[in-house]
């Protein structure tokens, strides 16, 4: 790969891009060429963020004539799948906002385009570059607090329309079929991921869902998942109702045979031996692993697989939670895993 990696933009019109170019105008060794999307409001503040002109309304056009190394796919959830299967058989690297997908079916296509092509498939989830997870999952790993056999996670906030959240992004998060749900995808995948990063793939899922408040918003509000383990469970929220957002804080709790450990703005450890608790120091997140768009170009000039929650593998795994936490909500029961309906021809 040359020495300057070439990255273009494709879809415009979720939220976290605009802190993501920010991000990649900090990195040497990158530029960003070019960006596509089809509304014409948000490629001129592409151009006016990112300090490039050249933009398209259309992907395929930007991709056959700009050929970039590398894609940042900030569309809607729906159209990841697309995006990696323009760019992996042109050998173009592609790191895609979270979640990975809207339907499993779709995060496997993902995978397929990449594993065929040999190309970099990266989900950006921000909690991977948070350091109090960071911390938990090596205090987790040496076995500060024993195995573990529970780990509880809440997720979200008053709802994308009260935080101000543009009209382009919530002209996805609020369509079923861009975004796969409502609340319910925009967060259940966060704690999905958690789960599989320290404990695996469980092997049933319990959900809920519905629109409890938000009566003017097409999908559901509110959503919960209580994932079955042999020897654990996990308990995940997911909300865009409340009231305060954030209050109680949305802490990570994980419970071990030796102790208990909270994970929020900071990490505390409580065990058998020390009942009062005790407040970690959080490790440094390592070297060109501040942000997604570092690791992601760090990965690429490395010729390194994303680990991590990063990890399409990872990501896709977490896709299959979500999956069978929506038809438990829909159908009533408890679905096992794996979930497999996508791969064989509808009847």
């Amino acid at each position: 790969m040359a020495d300057s990696i070439r990255v273009a933009v494709l879809g415009m019109a979720h939220d976290h891009l605009w802190t993501n170019l920010k991000q990649m105008s900090e990195l040497d060794g990158a530029e960003i060429v070019a960006g596509a999307d089809a509304n014409s409001e948000l490629r001129e503040k592409f151009s006016k963020e990112s300090g490039c002109d050249q933009t398209f309304a259309d992907y395929e056009a930007l991709l056959d004539e700009v050929e970039p190394d590398a894609v940042f796919g900030f569309c809607a959830t729906a159209d990841h799948a697309d995006v990696v299967e323009m760019c992996a058989p042109r050998g173009i690297h592609v790191m895609v906002e979270k979640p990975m997908a809207a339907t499993l079916e779709q995060a496997d296509r993902m995978l397929v385009a990449a594993k065929t092509h040999d190309t970099r498939l990266m989900v950006n989830w921000p909690t991977a570059w948070s350091r109090s997870l960071r911390t938990a999952k090596r205090l987790v790993d040496e076995g500060v607090i024993g195995e573990i056999w529970q780990l509880t996670w809440r997720g979200g906030h008053s709802g994308p329309d009260e935080l101000g959240c543009s009209e382009h992004f919530c002209g996805f998060l609020f369509d079923a079929d861009l975004n796969g749900a409502g609340a319910f995808n925009d967060y259940g995948g966060y704690g999905a991921s958690m789960c599989v990063w320290f404990l695996g793939t469980p092997s049933s899922v319990v959900g809920v869902a519905g629109r409890l408040l938000k009566r003017h918003l097409p999908v559901d509000d509110n959503g919960m998942m209580i994932l079955r383990y042999p020897h654990a469970m996990c308990r995940l929220e997911m909300t865009w109702t409340e009231a305060v957002p954030h209050q109680p804080p949305h802490d990570v709790v994980i419970y071990g045979t030796e102790g208990t450990l909270v994970a929020g703005e900071s990490v505390t450890v409580f065990t058998r031996s020390d009942k009062e608790g005790e407040t970690v120091a959080l490790d440094e997140l390592p070297d060109g692993q501040s942000n997604g768009p570092e690791y992601f170009l760090g990965c690429l000039r490395n010729g390194a697989e994303p680990e991590g929650l990063p990890n399409a593998d990872l990501s896709r795994d977490a896709q299959e939670i979500m999956e069978a936490g929506l038809l438990s909500a829909i159908n009533g029961f408890t679905v096992s895993l794996p979930v497999e309906h996508h791969l064989f021809r509808d009847a």
